[in-house]
């Protein structure tokens, strides 16, 4: 809803009537914001270690109700000067920055970037050699490319009467448009600001574009397949944890009824030693005398 208003705005035709749904779209937003945040504080109490005001004041030091705190400081003034062409309004628009970190709050617990930091370390290896190569191959296409044009000139020719033409300006003046270029092309971003003119020029960018390229795009492989694993190790551990508890009552029950059968005098649950009533009548005599038995 609030990406598509945000399309309407900005159209012309639809620019007042937005305008205003976003005002009212805001306010709601803040009234939601505040009092699920006041919720939070209250029930914060019922934790032993935020009880009283000064545990509720240390709750609210934690780092994501601070983020909150900061929110709903930067929504009010915003909604409260809306639209006016005064100074203050103004100057209060840069405060809609804040706003963009009510993003971060979808995510509390940090379950995602965990994820992601878990899958990088797990291929921290991987990852360093895939950077350390790229990195290597842009530093020396780099280098070629600009020892190769560097030299080159180009002059454009003038249709007018006058002096002589002077050469244009090269793409490859310094080295450090070199790095600009080799990073844009080896990326596949490729702005096409500058570009090689020489035939040697062209024949080592596209060499180096070919194995380049291969390793600036494995990290996003390895980052890929590391999530992948992860998920489903995630999914995995969530089944086992489901079985697990079953598995456990039905072993423990298969014991008590093993080793509480009466065909048996030499078996001897740990608990009888602590018991000082049985439930069941059909072993009361029986299992204080052989304990007694036994003990002397």
């Amino acid at each position: 809803t609030c990406i598509g208003r945000i399309f309407i705005s900005c159209q012309l035709e639809h620019e007042k009537d937005s305008a205003h749904w976003l005002v009212i779209l805001e306010t709601f937003t803040i009234f939601i914001f505040g009092g699920e945040f006041a919720l939070r504080i209250w029930a914060a109490g019922c934790c032993c270690r935020y009880k009283g005001w000064r545990g509720r004041l240390k709750f609210a030091r934690k780092p994501l109700c601070v983020l909150d705190i900061f929110v709903l400081i930067a929504s009010v003034p915003v909604v409260a000067v809306r639209n006016q062409g005064n100074v203050l309004a103004t100057s209060l628009r840069s405060l809609r920055f804040l706003q963009i970190l009510r993003m971060l709050r979808m995510d509390r617990r940090g379950g995602t970037w965990k994820l992601l930091g878990s899958a990088i370390y797990t291929h921290s290896k991987e990852l360093i050699t895939a950077w350390y190569i790229g990195f290597l191959s842009l530093i020396l296409a780099s280098f070629l490319v600009y020892l190769v044009e560097k030299d080159d000139v180009i002059v454009e020719p003038s249709y007018t009467e006058g002096p002589s033409p002077t050469p244009a300006p090269q793409d490859f003046d310094t080295y450090a448009d070199a790095l600009w270029w080799g990073l844009i092309t080896l990326t596949t971003i490729g702005y096409g600001d500058k570009t090689p003119k020489t035939w040697a020029g062209r024949l080592l960018a596209g060499t180096f574009a070919l194995i380049g390229v291969s390793f600036f795009a494995l990290p996003a492989g390895i980052l890929g397949s590391g999530l992948a694993l992860k998920v489903q190790e995630q999914h995995r551990q969530k089944h086992f944890e489901k079985r697990r508890n079953p598995a456990a009552s039905l072993i423990q029950a298969a014991w008590r009824y093993y080793s509480t059968n009466p065909v048996r005098d030499d078996l001897i649950a740990t608990w009888r030693f602590y018991e000082t009533v049985i439930s069941l009548p059909c072993f009361r005599y029986h299992t204080h005398t052989s304990l007694t038995k036994k003990i002397i």
